[in-house]
C-alpha cells in the first residue's frame, strides 16, 4: 500500500543508552516493547545501544535487530573511569561515530527514535540529527538533556570509599579543567515527545526548548494484569493488608517513608499490616533501610524480596492488596500504572508525572514525599473501608484501561513517526495528491496523528495517519 512511490511500512532506528535485559527501570523497558510491538506491525527496527562485556555485536531480539556498539561515558569503578576518560575516550568517540555512520548508511532509516542518552557522549544525538535532518524524534522519560556529561558528573561527585577519595578528588579536578576546555554539544531537539507534562515543564524551566513537545504518556500492557485483577476479592473486612513497594532501592524512591510509616501503623493498630520491599539499588541506602526495620522491631512485618524477574510480577502484584509509591520526584512512573492495571490500590506521592494518572480519592491515595505519618493515616482508611479499596481499585484500573494502555501509547508514537516520514518524502516529492483510503472526505484527525508535524511549510503535505474512528488513511494538510 503506498502513494506517491513511498509504502507506510517504516524503518526505524531506536537509540538506547541501555536495552533489555540491561536495563535501569521503565525508560528501557518501554524502549523495548515499543521497538518489539513496532515490528510486530511491519516496521524494521534496528536498535544500537551500548555494548557491555558480555554481550557486543549485532543479534536479532523478538523481530528486532540490536546493535550493541555504543561505548558508554562513566563507570562505576574509580580507576576504569580514569583510564577510559584519559587514555581511550577519544578513541572510544570516534568509534561510536563510525558505527553510526555505518549503520545509518546501511540501514537507511526513514525516521529515528532516539530514548535515555544519560551517559552517552553528546556526539551521537548530534550526528544522528546531522544524517537525518528533520527526521529525528526523542522520547523524552527523564531529564537527561538538561544534565552536563556522565564524566562531568563522575568527576564533580566525591567518591563514597575512603581509599578513593584523595585520589578521586586531585585526578577530578584535572578531569574537569579539560572538559572546561571543550566546546559543548548543543541539540537541536526538534520532533521531542515527552512522557508527561511534568518533564516538559520541568525541562523548559531549566532551559531546554521543548515547550512544543507533544505529550504521548507511557502505557502498560493492561492484559498481562488481567488475571490479578480478576482473581482479586475485596470483601474482607479490612483485618488484613498486603503491602507492597517495587522498584529501585535508591534515596530519591522514599523507602524510608514507607517503613516509618509502619512504624506508626504497628504501634496503633491490631490488625496484620505487611509491607514486602522488592528490588535492589544503592547498598548504603539499601543498609539504612534494613537498619531502620531492626530499629524499630519490624522484622515480622516488612520484608526485603531484592529482585524480581519482570515476567513474575503479574504474580506477586496478585499477592498484594496495596502498591506504595513514596517516591520524592518521578517522570511518570511505570509501576504505579502497573499497580492500577493489577487492581492494587494504589497509595503514593504526585510530585512530578504521577500526579497525572493518580488523583486523591478517585484512582487512589495520596501523600506528600516524606509524609510518613500521612501515609500510615491512609493506610489507616484501607484497613477501615474496605468498600473505599474496592472502589479505588476498580476506577484506578479503568482509568489504565482508558488511558494508559500500552497500545494506545505505540498507536501515538507510531502515527507520530509516520508524520515525521511522510513530511520528509512529500517535502521530496513536493506532493499535491491528497488520497483517503477509505471515504472520499477525510473524517477528524486525531490529535495524535498530527503531532508529527513540523513547522508550516508552504506545500499540502500528504500524511499518513489514523483518524478518531481509528482508520488509517492518507490526508491533505493545508496549512
Amino acid at each position: 500500500m503506498s502513494t506517491n512511490g513511498w509504502s507506510p511500512r517504516m524503518r526505524i532506528l531506536f537509540l538506547s543508552n541501555d536495552y533489555p535485559p540491561f536495563e535501569r527501570g521503565g525508560y528501557e523497558q518501554w524502549c523495548y516493547e515499543v521497538a518489539v510491538e513496532l515490528s510486530h506491525r511491519g516496521h524494521s527496527v534496528c536498535v544500537l545501544t551500548s555494548h557491555s562485556p558480555d554481550k557486543t555485536g549485532a543479534s536479532e531480539d523478538n523481530g528486532v535487530q540490536v546493535h550493541r556498539l555504543l561505548h558508554l561515558e562513566a563507570d562505576r569503578r574509580f580507576w576504569r573511569t580514569a583510564l577510559r576518560f584519559f587514555i581511550q575516550r577519544k578513541r572510544f568517540g570516534r568509534e561510536n561515530l563510525d558505527h553510526i555512520q555505518r549503520l545509518v548508511a546501511g540501514f537507511q532509516p526513514d525516521v529515528a527514535l532516539i530514548w535515555g542518552m544519560w551517559n552517552v557522549p553528546r556526539s551521537v544525538p548530534a550526528l544522528v540529527e546531522q544524517l537525518l535532518p528533520g527526521r529525528v524524534a526523542y522520547y523524552l522519560c527523564d531529564w537527561w538533556p538538561s544534565l552536563p556529561s556522565a564524566y562531568t558528573q563522575y568527576w564533580q561527585t566525591p567518591s563514597g570509599r575512603a581509599i578513593t577519595r584523595l585520589p578521586k578528588r586531585l585526578i577530578g579536578r584535572v578531569a574537569l579543567a579539560q572538559l572546561a576546555k571543550e566546546p559543548s554539544i548543543e541539540l537541536h531537539l526538534e520532533h521531542p515527545i515527552c512522557v508527561s507534562r511534568a518533564i516538559r515543564e520541568r525541562l523548559v524551566q531549566v532551559g531546554i526548548s521543548v515547550d512544543h513537545a507533544h505529550v504521548i504518556y507511557g502505557g502498560t500492557q493492561v492484559d498481562q494484569f488481567t488475571m490479578a485483577a480478576a482473581n482479586r476479592g475485596y470483601e474482607s473486612d479490612g483485618s488484613n493488608l498486603r503491602l507492597l513497594y517495587a522498584g529501585r532501592l535508591v534515596p530519591d524512591k522514599g523507602v524510608d517513608t514507607a517503613i516509618r510509616a509502619m512504624t506508626l501503623i504497628a504501634d496503633q493498630q491490631d490488625q496484620p499490616v505487611t509491607l514486602d520491599i522488592i528490588g535492589a539499588g544503592d547498598p548504603a541506602y539499601e543498609r539504612e533501610l534494613r537498619a531502620l526495620v531492626k530499629r524499630y522491631a519490624l522484622s515480622e512485618r516488612v520484608s526485603f524480596r531484592g529482585r524480581v524477574p519482570r515476567s513474575d510480577m503479574p504474580a506477586v502484584l496478585a499477592q498484594h492488596d496495596v502498591l506504595v509509591f513514596p517516591s520524592k520526584w518521578d517522570v511518570f512512573p511505570r509501576m504505579v500504572l502497573e499497580g492500577m492495571a493489577a487492581g492494587l490500590v494504589v497509595v503514593g506521592t504526585i510530585t512530578g508525572g504521577t500526579g497525572e494518572a493518580l488523583v486523591e480519592g478517585e484512582t487512589g491515595l495520596t501523600f506528600p514525599p516524606g509524609g510518613a505519618d500521612v501515609l500510615a493515616g491512609q493506610i489507616r482508611r484501607l484497613l477501615d473501608e474496605p468498600a473505599l479499596r474496592w472502589r479505588l481499585a476498580k476506577t484506578g484500573r479503568r482509568c489504565v484501561e482508558e488511558r494508559f494502555a500500552f497500545k494506545r501509547m505505540t498507536d501515538e508514537i507510531e502515527a507520530y513517526l509516520w508524520g515525521l516520514d511522510g513530511e520528509s518524502k512529500t517535502l521530496k516529492h513536493s506532493a499535491s495528491l491528497c488520497l483517503h483510503l477509505v471515504s472520499n472526505s477525510p473524517p477528524a484527525l486525531s490529535q495524535g496523528s498530527i503531532a508529527g508535524l513540523g513547522r508550516p511549510h508552504r506545500i499540502a503535505p500528504v500524511h499518513w495517519g489514523t483518524s478518531n474512528d481509528g482508520r488509517l488513511g492518507v490526508y491533505l494538510l493545508r496549512r
